[in-house]
């Protein structure tokens, strides 16, 4: 009996050994089948097991599957990783996500106050002199529930730069938000918009994905919240990108009723990551 227990053992160990081969095989297929000629960038992309193999796997296995693919939500596809920017979300669904440059600022925890009030996310594109200047407000952007991005460490222009120079850049960029708290940073946006190959791949180095934007008001200059407002609502369509700017009491103002006239066209305001997760 001893030994009819051991070899339905020594089954059971070699059926579970043939399920994790053949799994590993399935996650490799299915991945060169979607992705030919990709190379691995650190990212791991949803697993997807044809209906044809479920039978195959018990239902602990199963469940664990669909456990992996939930956690990996919040990773980008490999469109968006492997694009040389962003400027847009897919059209197909009613999304937009708002994002935020220059800060943080003086007036930050009032824009933190709005939008936790209506319960949306943002993300916000930091510059670096600015996280010194002002730790403790760049400390509640980072405890927020809010996305984190790059915005350059002086927003100075870039393209201007020699790669040497761009390369230190980032690295100071990083170092002021680090030393604040450490940090989950996935967007670099550059001032001005302005990029050329070396900016983007200085971005790509820190595994940073460059965002533009498709919707600006130019509060930078505006004064008046109801314009602001106004061109936001009226310009915004299905994966529209919002750039709008800390510092500016009129774009503060303008806020509430960005977010309400939003909603009242019927859109969903979503973070970043996932406006990017439909592409």
């Amino acid at each position: 009996m001893e030994t009819q227990f051991l070899l339905k053992t020594e089954n059971n160990v070699h059926i579970s050994y043939l399920k994790y081969i053949m799994l590993i095989i399935l996650v490799l297929l299915f991945s060169f089948w979607l992705f030919p000629g990709f190379s691995s960038s650190g990212q791991t992309e949803h697993v997807v097991i044809q209906k044809e193999y479920i039978d195959f796997f018990d239902e602990e296995e199963i469940e664990q599957l669909k456990e992996h693919q939930i956690k990996n939500d919040s990773l980008l596809p490999m469109p968006v990783i492997s694009s040389a920017y962003v400027r847009q979300g897919s059209k197909e669904l009613k999304k937009v996500a708002i994002t935020f440059d220059d800060g943080p600022n003086f007036l930050t925890g009032e824009y933190l106050d709005i939008l936790e009030t209506y319960n949306i996310p943002a993300t916000f594109f930091l510059i670096g002199i600015h996280v010194e200047k002002y730790p403790d407000q760049a400390k509640m952007i980072i405890d927020s529930k809010n996305e984190l991005g790059l915005h350059s460490y002086s927003h100075k222009q870039l393209t201007k730069m020699a790669p040497d120079y761009i390369k230190i850049d980032f690295q100071d960029s990083l170092t002021a938000i680090n030393n604040i708290a450490e940090t989950d940073i996935r967007f670099f946006r550059p001032p001005f918009g302005d990029f050329n190959d070396t900016v983007i791949e200085a971005a790509k180095d820190h595994d940073l994905i460059t965002v533009l934007w498709c919707v600006d008001p130019r509060d930078w200059k505006i004064n008046n919240p109801q314009q602001i407002a106004k061109h936001v609502i009226e310009n915004a369509e299905n994966g529209s990108i919002i750039l709008l700017h800390e510092g500016r009491q009129s774009t503060l103002e303008a806020l509430p009723y960005i977010i309400e006239g939003l909603w009242n066209k019927g859109f969903e305001i979503v973070s970043l990551s996932e406006l990017l997760l439909s592409l």
